[in-house]
């Protein structure tokens, strides 16, 4: 018996055997050039082990030697055969030209246990998502952003304020040492619960304040919070199994109250104040319409889906920019002529606007914008990009390989963050060089290397936005104040191997001396 029983589990770890290296194999079968993967993980392990940041292991990936040369090379994401893009005119195909037939992200998160997290348009498909950007868009025209415009510089000038307030650390240098990223996330924090819903966070005066806390907590990246985001973008099938989550349960009750109350609140008084909550109610009274008139192709604006959109405004609006603003200061303070030449940049415009700080002063920051175009080259919020395939047919290659067709539901990668180092595209990657995004050197560039916010019809909606909220939290920064490294200052940035999306680890300390501009 105990031999039939041997013979019976051999035989079992055979089969086993044969059948994951069937699977493992499926790139060498395609006739195309692979990775080679590890059992279960497949190319993930350089991720799942945390000795490296999300970033650096995809740049590892990009330059393998397995890869080099190659327009696109074979992984797999834990069991998953998938495609990691190298060649910037298959980007476009996918991303632009062929929108049509990778329409959705693979990534995904659990549309029961987590309606927040799913139905956003980060993670909608199609034609969810089609119906709802298009919904979105007129929130984010040259118009809106003009009337957000001084709730946005209100914001900044409660940013300078608080800073002027500030006590001291050193009398006789005029300085005082702070956490930039945390500093930039109270601004953007507060923008964003003004603009959006029309609210106060009063951040500045209340840092632990519920809606700060509860944004915190979205992207505040612990071993549980890893393998929650990992799985999400890599294996998200596994997700509503284990109730992983984007937005965490006490955030999600927290902005789910908040959202309904303004929005009842702002129906019941009549107001308009021409911000995302006057644009989620007329989808709701959309949807209610379309019922009362027996419409029923109508699609459903009620409930989570109105609150996951303000959501991901919230929690995408003030962590992309703060991130943004931040990796910004730490440049800075490394590079003096840099910040002096911006510093003269917007002494200049302001003389020129009467000491006032308006769009138009804002907008004609040309050096500002460079400098944030670089920033975002070497810090993209999120280091690469994924698609399904979503085509009805099996997707050609051609004239990238001749044989090989993508099937229908297989995750495709875009590797941002290796394409903004690749030296063929930006020489000297490594180094803070904003002329290289001068209106001239712009020209220059190789299209669809460059893609902080996406590209295609997937990329930011709130691109435009992001910009311009970080223009006017760093114009008033630098207004009163000069940015400089500290004791505590890292000489070289470290990625934080647990974020997803791009972090420093540690955070980034620097040291602000006052100093005004005299405007």
């Amino acid at each position: 018996m105990e031999l039939v029983l041997l013979i019976l589990v051999g035989s079992l770890i055979g089969i086993a055997f044969l059948a994951l290296q069937q699977h493992y194999s499926y790139w060498r079968r395609m006739e195309v050039r692979e990775i080679s993967p590890k059992w279960i993980v497949g190319n993930l392990m350089g991720l799942l082990n945390m000795r490296m940041s999300p970033a650096e292991f995809i740049c590892q990936l990009y330059n393998h030697p397995d890869a080099e040369k190659e327009p696109f090379v074979g992984i797999h994401v834990f069991h998953k055969p998938a495609l990691l893009l190298r060649d910037p005119e298959m980007v476009r195909n996918i991303l632009v030209k062929d929108f049509a037939g990778f329409s959705n992200r693979y990534s995904n998160s659990d549309p029961k246990g987590d309606p927040l997290g799913s139905q956003n348009i980060f993670f909608l498909k199609n034609p969810a998502w089609k119906e709802v950007r298009l919904k979105l868009s007129p929130f984010f025209t040259g118009n809106r952003l003009k009337q957000m415009f001084p709730l946005i510089e209100e914001v900044g000038a409660s940013l300078d304020a608080h800073l002027r307030q500030q006590p001291l650390h050193n009398e006789r240098m005029r300085c005082f040492d702070l956490e930039a990223k945390e500093l930039c996330a109270l601004y953007t924090t507060d923008v964003i619960a003004t603009v959006a819903y029309g609210v106060s966070a009063n951040s500045f005066t209340d840092p632990k304040c519920e809606f700060r806390r509860h944004g915190r907590s979205v992207f505040e990246f612990n071993l549980r919070r890893a393998a929650e985001i990992t799985l999400v973008f890599f294996l998200p099938h596994l997700v509503p199994l284990l109730r992983f989550k984007v937005v965490p349960a006490e955030a999600t009750l927290f902005l789910r109250k908040t959202i309904n109350y303004v929005m009842s609140e702002r129906e019941k008084s009549g107001q308009k104040r021409n911000d995302l909550i006057d644009i989620l109610i007329e989808f709701r009274r959309s949807t209610q319409m379309a019922k009362e008139s027996g419409i029923k192709d109508q699609f459903l604006f009620e409930g989570d889906i109105l609150v996951a959109q303000a959501v991901l405004f919230f929690t995408a609006g003030f962590e992309s920019s703060s991130s943004t603003m931040a990796f910004a200061m730490y440049e800075l303070a490394k590079d003096a002529d840099v910040q002096q030449r911006l510093r003269d940049e917007i002494k200049d415009a302001l003389v020129e606007s009467g000491g006032q700080v308006t769009l138009k002063m804002i907008e004609s920051l040309e050096f500002m914008h460079m400098i944030l175009l670089e920033v975002l080259r070497m810090y993209p919020p999120l280091p690469f990009l994924d698609r399904e395939c979503t085509s009805g047919k099996d997707y050609s290659l051609a004239p990238f390989h001749n044989k090989f067709v993508v099937p229908k539901g297989m995750p495709v990668y875009i590797p941002c963050y290796a394409l903004h180092m690749d030296p063929q595209y930006f020489p000297q990657p490594r180094k803070f060089l904003p002329e290289r995004f001068s209106p001239e050197n712009r020209k220059l560039h190789t299209p669809y290397t460059y893609m902080p916010f996406g590209l295609g019809p997937h990329g930011c909606i709130g691109e435009r936005f992001g910009y311009l909220q970080a223009k006017v939290g760093l114009a008033y920064l630098l207004r009163n104040h000069m940015i400089t490294t500290s004791e505590r200052t890292p000489h070289r940035m470290q990625l934080d191997p647990k974020a997803i999306i791009t972090q420093a680890k540690g955070g980034i300390q620097i040291r602000l001396v006052r100093d005004p501009l005299g405007v």
